[in-house]
């Protein structure tokens, strides 16, 4: 029940604004669902949607971001809307690890272009972290690690269940722990799953850093609305900055208390965010410039 802008970059038949797989419905809503007082809402309610649409018959394959240029069209287009908040909730099956800046410069140089003319026009680029268990996240989602001139407006997502420990199927920030933040996903049981609109209105558990970035994205989209005078890489530090370890637990037990801060950064990044203590932060730094809080 919301107006969604967009375009659809796969040629599919139905266009953008309808979901053949129902994966971008649930990532959405967690996003920008409204609050109508019927089922869920979303984290930024008020936020308006824009479908960059990928995928063309609702299989695993997304067509338009299978080249180069094919991606960074998607990415130049976030300019000419004026994206203010990016959801990525795909990736690649290679590790960050496994690949090199120079791999990366070579086989996407257009796509860097354009992600950083979307962060230069005022876009903050969110990831899922990948949902095949290792310790590092997938090279598309911490390309900003390699990628240096992207990370100041770039975040990737990795999730725990509804006791915030770390999931079995969930990526770990490793290498790219200071562009990682940790948010719920659902758990490895469907029925501790984030609860969502799937795409024939009816609302469905699902899990996975897909539905991890999503929360982050609408803590970013939130935080914008309320603090418009400031740049997408001053939300991301103050998401970061007041992210925190206290009540997360690694999935081996692993806590703040008994771990030690590198531990905890290479599972967990900066730690579980806290839309709270982020706004509350910033209303600091607001007041602190002098602007005036709404």
């Amino acid at each position: 029940s919301k107006l969604i802008y967009g375009r659809d970059f796969a040629s599919s038949a139905s266009g953008y604004g309808f979901d053949e797989n129902g994966h971008g419905s649930h990532v959405a809503a967690i996003i920008a669902g409204d609050r109508d007082g019927s089922g869920m809402r979303g984290v930024a309610y008020d936020a308006t949607l824009y479908d960059y649409k990928t995928d063309n018959n609702g299989d695993a394959t997304l067509e338009a971001i299978s080249t180069d240029a094919s991606t960074a069209a998607i990415f130049n287009q976030h300019v000419t809307d004026g994206i203010q908040v990016s959801n990525n909730s795909w990736g690649s099956n290679v590790k960050i690890t496994n690949t090199t800046a120079s791999a990366i410069r070579s086989a996407y140089p257009s796509t860097i272009n354009a992600m950083r003319s979307a962060q230069s026009n005022g876009t903050l680029i969110i990831f899922a972290a990948g949902n095949d268990g290792w310790l590092q996240p997938n090279a598309d989602a911490a390309a900003a690690h390699l990628i240096t001139e992207l990370a100041n407006e770039w975040l990737v997502v990795v999730a725990v269940d509804s006791t915030l420990t770390e999931t079995n199927y969930t990526n770990r920030c490793g290498v790219a722990y200071n562009i990682c933040v940790t948010a719920p996903g659902g758990g490895d049981n469907a029925a501790d799953g984030i609860l969502s609109a799937q795409a024939n209105g009816t609302y469905v558990r699902a899990s996975g850093t897909s539905m991890a970035a999503p929360h982050v994205s609408g803590l970013a989209a939130a935080l914008m609305e309320k603090f418009p005078s400031l740049t997408a890489a001053q939300i991301a530090t103050r998401i970061k900055s007041t992210a925190s370890y206290s009540t997360l637990t690694g999935s081996s037990g692993q806590t703040s208390a008994n771990s030690s801060a590198a531990t905890m950064q290479a599972i967990f990044g900066h730690g579980l965010v806290n839309s709270g203590r982020a706004a509350a932060a910033i209303g600091s730094y607001v007041y602190a410039t002098g602007s005036n809080l709404n």
